[in-house]
């Protein structure tokens, strides 16, 4: 399990903000599932499993 920091959540929103794109895109586009990305988003979930943290860190990575 990973503990997500708000930078890092923070980072996705400007993505998603920037880009225009709904938590079902961003969950789409980086593998996540959307019930897990809005959690996330909304602060509801702060610890993840290691998977989803690749996933989401990945994604992140490709779209800098």
């Amino acid at each position: 399990m990973k503990a997500l920091e708000s930078k890092f959540v923070k980072k996705i929103l400007i993505v998603k903000a920037m880009k225009r794109l709904s938590i079902k895109d961003v969950a789409r586009l980086s593998g996540v599932n959307h019930v897990t990305m809005s959690k996330i988003l909304s602060g509801e979930r702060t610890i993840v499993h290691q998977s989803t943290f690749d996933k989401l860190n990945d994604w992140l990575s490709k779209e800098d």
